[in-house]
C-alpha cells in the first residue's frame, strides 16, 4: 500500500496487483482443471451404467426365456440411452449338468477398439425349462 503524507492509504502498488492477479490465475486454473476431470468422470460413469443395464437386460431375457440357452456364443446390437451397444454372450457348461454359466460382455458399437464397458457372469438352471433344439 502506498501511504500519503497524512498516513492515509492511497491504493495498491503495481507489484501488489500483479501478485494478486497471479495468485488468482493459478487458483482459477486449478478449479477449471478439476471441473474438466469431473465432466470426464461423469461421462465415463454414465457409459458404464448404461452398459451394465444392457448386460442385466440380456441376462434377464435369458433367465425369463422359456427355453434353456444352448451352449456357444451369440451377439447382437441394442440401443440404450442414445448409444448403440453390442452385447456378446457366451454360454458354457458347468460341472452340474443342470446349470449353465453365462458370460455377457458389453461394448460400444462405434468404438474402434473393443473395450468392455461392463461384463456380467451368472448361472442359469434348467429347472422348468425346455431344451433348445
Amino acid at each position: 500500500m502506498i501511504h500519503g503524507r497524512n498516513g492515509q492509504q492511497r491504493g495498491f502498488t503495481l507489484m501488489e496487483m500483479l501478485v494478486a492477479v497471479g495468485v488468482l490465475a493459478i487458483a482459477l486454473g486449478a478449479i477449471i482443471g478439476n471441473g474438466a476431470n469431473y465432466a470426464n468422470n461423469a461421462a465415463s460413469l454414465r457409459s458404464k451404467t448404461l452398459a451394465l443395464l444392457v448386460a442385466r437386460n440380456r441376462m434377464t431375457e435369458l433367465d425369463l426365456g422359456g427355453t434353456w440357452p444352448s451352449l456357444g456364443r451369440a451377439n447382437d446390437d441394442v440401443e440404450l440411452g442414445g448409444v448403440v451397444w453390442t452385447w456378446r454372450t457366451e454360454v458354457k457348461e458347468t460341472q452340474d449338468p443342470s446349470l449353465r454359466r453365462v458370460e455377457i460382455r458389453v461394448e460400444k458399437k462405434d468404438d474402434k477398439k473393443a473395450v468392455a464397458y461392463a461384463s456380467l457372469t451368472g448361472f442359469l438352471s434348467n429347472v422348468g425349462r425346455k431344451s433348445e433344439p
